[in-house]
C-alpha cells in the first residue's frame, strides 16, 4: 500500500495478523532487510508492518525533510493509516534513531522499541566516522550515487562484516545499489525543526526497550548502544557474538530469536 503524507508517497507492506511490529530499516537501505525477520513475526503470531523510508527503495524522494521530526512523522502517518498505533517498534541503526524519536515526540503511539545498532540522534560521533560521512556524501554528489557506494560505503567499516557473510553480501548489495540518494542529491538542505537534543532526554523514554548490539560494532555505535543502556529508565542490553553492524542480514535466527523473546516478555 501507499501512505501519502503531505505529498511524499510511502511505500509500505503489511504482512499476518495479530499483535503490530513496525519495521523500521537503517540508511542506505530498504524494507527488504527485514525479509527474515518478518517471517518469524508471521509465525508467531504477530502482523509485521514494515516500510521504504522517504529517499529509499520505492518510497519518494522528495526536495527536502529529512530532518529527524520528518520521519517520526512518515513513521506516525504509517502507523495512523495502518491502525497499528500503539506499535511495537524495531528499528535499525538510523531506524533505531526514529524509533527513539516517536517515542518521545509521540509516546503515546509507542508500545516498546527494539533498536539494534541503534544511531542515537544528537549522540556526540569521532571525527574519523563523521569524516567518512561527509566523503559518502561528496562522492554522491560528484560521482552518482551507484559509483560512489560501491567505492565508498560497501567497503565502510559499517558494512564490511555483512559484506563478507555469503548471503548477506548479496542481499546488501541488492539494497544500497538500488538507494536513491535522495537526501545526498536534495536541492535543499532543511533548517532544524526542534531545540532540543534527543540524547539529553532518554530518561523520558517510557517505552520498554531491548537495544541489541553486534560484538565486532565499531567503537561509535557501541558507544551509543552503551548510553542507551544507561540511560533509559526500561532497558535490557543483548551483545550478539560474532557479528558487525547488521545484526538482521548477519544473524536473522538471532536477531528473530531476541526480538521474539523480548516481545514475550510483555504480555
Amino acid at each position: 500500500m501507499i501512505v501519502d503524507r503531505e505529498g511524499v508517497a510511502l511505500h509500505v507492506e503489511i504482512a499476518g495478523a495479530g499483535e503490530t511490529v513496525v519495521l523500521l530499516h537503517g540508511h542506505t537501505l530498504d524494507l527488504r532487510v527485514w525479509d527474515d525477520l518478518v517471517l518469524a513475526l508471521v509465525a508467531g503470531g504477530r502482523c509485521a508492518v514494515r516500510y521504504d523510508q522517504r529517499g529509499h527503495g520505492r518510497s519518494a524522494s522528495p526536495p527536502a525533510g529529512y530532518r529527524w521530526g520528518d520521519h517520526a512523522a512518515d513513521l506516525a502517518a504509517v502507523l495512523a493509516a495502518t491502525g497499528a498505533a500503539p506499535a511495537h517498534l524495531v528499528g535499525l541503526s538510523k531506524g533505531g534513531g526514529i524509533a527513539l524519536e516517536l517515542a518521545l515526540r509521540r509516546p503515546e503511539l509507542v508500545r516498546s522499541l527494539v533498536v539494534i545498532a541503534p544511531l542515537v540522534p544528537d549522540h556526540p560521533l569521532s571525527e574519523e566516522l563523521r569524516a567518512s560521512f561527509r566523503e559518502l556524501a561528496r562522492r554522491i554528489r560528484t560521482e552518482g550515487a551507484q559509483p560512489a557506494i560501491r567505492q565508498a560505503w560497501l567497503t565502510h567499516p559499517l558494512l564490511t562484516s555483512a559484506h563478507a557473510t555469503p548471503g548477506a553480501c548479496e542481499r546488501l548489495e541488492a539494497m544500497v545499489l538500488t538507494f536513491p540518494a535522495g537526501e545526498y542529491l536534495a536541492t535543499s538542505r532543511d533548517a532544524p525543526d526542534r531545540d532540543w537534543k534527543l540524547v539529553d532526554r532518554l530518561g523520558e523514554v517510557a517505552a520498554p526497550t531491548l537495544v541489541v548490539v553486534g560484538e565486532r560494532e565499531i567503537a561509535d555505535f557501541r558507544a551509543m548502544a552503551q548510553t542507551l543502556a544507561t540511560a533509559l529508565p526500561d532497558v535490557r542490553l543483548e551483545v550478539v557474538g560474532d557479528c558487525g553492524h547488521l545484526v538482521p542480514l548477519e544473524r536473522p535466527d538471532e536477531t528473530a530469536r531476541l526480538v521474539l523473546d523480548f516481545l514475550g516478555t510483555l504480555r
